[in-house]
């Protein structure tokens, strides 16, 4: 692998990203007018260098000369493995075409733009390459130039490498003016965050749903690139992919895409001669020897062959990489049982892959996943399956959970229909827990509550449209719409409006009901429970229950006023039946007035008040009074208030009414 370092610089230069579109972006070079150490530019009170170096790993050195005689040098270098920089200051000779600086075993020696690292002898350190120096904007510049870009840049392989190679370049915060240290180092902090999080997500993005086309070469030109190793924060992906997470799914996902698209994923082999340094790159990461080899190579064991894996070990050996070499040939069996589970798995992938879009699929393969006895007999978890897959399981599982997000309302209302469910927790579970999808269940149990009530209300409806009779009525509450919770206002009044029809349905039957049986007993009072009764009704049914009641009492006072009538006229006091008599009350303990026509129509035996004689105004009333008859005379006072004057057989109490014996003979004696 071609270990990538940043260019040096020929004179300075700077790149501002000016975006025109998605993935389009023109550079554009600033030339500074300073030169750097030539002959005939004026020495300025501080001059600022910089430059990229590689020693046994890279750097970047940035130097200030302060004049003076001697000159003061300030010499920071960042080694950007190690991701830290490193102080040298102190005095030196330092003239218009360089000079030499040396602070204990370290020195640097400068001619022209020619910078050449030196050990403690004085003499160049011969495992540093002599570098190029270009000159500096101040640091607080060079700070504000590297804040625009990382606000401006683009994330493509371009500006990706833009904004690495910049940050590598500016200043450390302790080269800046004391006062503008903290707000400085603050603002780039945040905006490289930002930058690198943007261009990692894009990144995801690109390699995960990007069409591959063609022959993919379109694809892989722009995705590969992404992923070298130098394609991150400082020019090491490490920096925010830390573990090799990341980049090991990535990576691997471009072959897995390709071999699922029909294509041929050795088109994403990296190469061969530059395996090593592209594998050096990745010496610091966490990541095992596995992980490194396949991000490494490109390819994911799954589609190493026996020549693959023979070319690698030889390459390794050639550029002195025996550990790597002999971990293949130690571990050659695990790489081709990974071929040999691929070739075994993705016939069920692609099965899964032709099913349709829809609910049924989630739940027939739970959520997209192996049967779980292929998982444990294969050692592989959903993860894996979906990389296998190229990411197309998982994006077959979003573009079907996305449908089915729109169509839970029709799928809680298929089941509500088939089943009566109490609790929206059955019921969602019952339908989305086997998709493996809790936040199906989620929106379920947000959504059921509604359409379980909203069907609780259609049922009633639909129950009340079968309801013809008044025992069904009675049985079905008397079309009560029945306690819904979770039911909105609207959702009840419309429930309500639905269930009228049938209410006054039943309200005429009950009206219709009573009249028949009014007509069929013309001469006979009804009893209380003729009309139908019940505690809580709707106002419709409470209506016909009213009404219902009010006819029986006026068909039972009829009857009560034509029996009494006929008992009127069969007791012979017709023209006296409006007149009052006396009559004894234990409850008031006296005599009280009652209507004569009251007396004949309240006896349950007949009365009859006949005429004692033609000249006499007396009567005798004539009544049974348990199983005896009671034979008394009756007469008019000034008042017209008929009294009686004498119970035949039968004598008062002293001081006590003679009317006492008419109704409480066993007060009074027998004569």
């Amino acid at each position: 692998m071609e270990h990538r370092l940043l260019a040096a610089y020929q004179g300075t230069w700077y790149k501002t990203l000016n975006l025109t579109g998605e993935h389009t972006m023109q550079l554009r070079i600033t030339l500074l007018t300073a030169a750097l150490l030539t002959s005939g530019a004026s020495f300025a009170a501080t001059q600022y260098y910089g430059g990229m170096y590689q020693c046994k790993s890279p750097g970047y050195l940035n130097l200030a000369v302060s004049e003076g005689k001697p000159a003061n040098v300030d010499l920071r270098y960042y080694l950007v493995e190690e991701d830290s920089y490193y102080h040298l200051k102190g005095e030196a000779e330092w003239g218009k075409n360089g000079g030499e600086f040396r602070d204990g075993s370290i020195g640097l020696r400068v001619k022209d733009n020619k910078a050449t690292w030196l050990g403690w002898d004085g003499k160049v350190n011969e495992d540093c390459i002599p570098f190029t120096l270009s000159a500096r904007k101040p640091p607080l510049e060079e700070a504000q130039a590297l804040l625009d870009l990382l606000k401006t840049a683009g994330t493509d392989a371009t500006g990706v490498r833009s904004v690495a190679e910049a940050e590598t370049a500016v200043p450390p915060a302790d080269m800046l003016p004391e006062l503008d240290r903290t707000a400085t180092k603050q603002a780039i902090d945040q905006a490289r965050s930002d930058y690198w999080a943007r261009a990692f997500a894009d990144r995801r993005q690109k390699v995960t749903t990007m069409p591959i086309t063609g022959d993919g070469k379109d694809y892989l030109s722009t995705v590969q690139p992404l992923l070298n190793a130098d394609m991150g924060p400082r020019g090491l992906f490490r920096r925010y992919d830390n573990a090799a997470a990341a980049q090991k799914y990535e990576n691997a996902l471009i072959a897995y895409r390709l071999a699922i698209t029909g294509l041929d994923p050795m088109l994403a082999r990296r190469s061969t001669k530059a395996l090593c340094d592209r594998l050096n790159m990745f010496s610091g990461w966490y990541a095992n020897t596995s992980e490194r080899l396949q991000i490494a190579t490109g390819i994911p064991f799954a589609f190493w062959t026996r020549d693959i894996a023979q070319e690698t070990i030889d390459q390794l050996r050639n550029c002195k990489q025996g550990d790597a070499a002999d971990w293949i040939v130690d571990n050659f069996p695990t790489i081709t049982q990974a071929a040999d589970t691929y070739q075994a798995i993705i016939p069920k992938i692609k099965e899964m892959l032709a099913l349709p879009d829809d609910h049924d699929t989630l739940v027939k393969t739970g959520g997209l996943t192996l049967d779980k006895t292929l998982r444990e007999q294969y050692k592989l978890e959903n993860d894996d399956i979906d990389l296998m897959s190229g990411g197309a399981l998982g994006q077959k599982r979003e573009a079907i959970k996305n449908k089915i997000s729109g169509d839970i309302p029709a799928i809680i209302d298929k089941a509500l229909a088939e089943q009566e469910y109490r609790s929206q927790y059955k019921l969602c579970e019952e339908l989305f827990e086997q998709t493996g999808m809790r936040d199906l269940v989620q929106q379920c149990t947000e959504i059921a509550p509604a359409h379980m009530a909203q069907t609780a209300l259609n049922k009633a409806i639909a129950n009340a449209d079968n309801i013809h009779s008044i025992a069904a009525a009675r049985q079905a509450d008397w079309l009560q719409l029945p306690r819904v919770n979770n039911a909105s206002d609207e959702a009840i009044a419309k429930a309500e409006a639905a269930l009228e029809p049938a209410r006054e349905r039943i309200a005429k039957l009950i009206l219709s009901d009573i009249d028949a049986k009014i007509a069929a007993s013309p001469d006979s009072a009804l009893s209380s429970d003729a009309c139908p009764d019940a505690y809580r009704v709707p106002d419709t049914i409470q209506r016909a229950f009213d009404s219902c009641v009010a006819r029986v009492r006026a068909h039972n006072s009829a009857v009560a006023e034509a029996k009494c009538q006929t008992a009127i006229a069969a007791s012979g006091a017709k023209d006296i039946a409006e007149n009052r008599i006396r009559l004894y009350s234990w409850r008031k303990g006296g005599e009280v007035e009652v209507s004569i026509g009251k007396l004949i129509c309240d006896s349950d035996m007949p009365i009859t008040i006949g005429k004692s004689g033609w000249l006499s105004s007396s009567r005798e009333l004539k009544a049974g009074v348990d199983g005896e008859e009671i034979i008394a005379t009756i007469k008019p006072d000034k008042d017209d208030v008929w009294t009686i004057t004498a119970v035949k057989g039968w004598t008062p109490p002293q001081d006590t009414p003679v009317s006492i014996c008419l109704w409480n003979r066993e007060v009074c004696s027998r004569k």
